[in-house]
């Protein structure tokens, strides 16, 4: 299990990777265009980066925060708004 902080360490490298993907994907897909000539190339990189690139990164994005909430530890601290029994000024009386 990963506390709070490692998550948050976690989410860069894991969003890289996730990232580095997909741009793998797009320059062979760039390449294929470069070899059809300029004007291809720059219709299908504007088709792949709106079609292919931005929903995958909308959707790449809330799965890693999810995985990584899964293996992130718990709190021991209660949620703000319960009480703590035996804990604050009042409670030495």
């Amino acid at each position: 299990m990963l506390t709070p902080r490692q998550a948050r360490y976690a989410f860069f490298p894991l969003m890289l990777i996730a990232m580095l993907a997909l741009i793998g994907l797009a320059v062979v897909v760039v390449q294929q265009g470069l070899a059809a000539g300029p004007d291809e190339f720059w219709m299908l990189a504007w088709v792949l980066a709106f079609t292919l690139v931005l929903p995958a990164a909308m959707l790449v994005l809330p799965i890693i925060s999810a995985v990584l909430q899964q293996a992130t530890r718990r709190e021991t601290v209660p949620v703000a708004g319960e009480k703590i029994p035996h804990s604050g000024h009042w409670s030495r009386m």
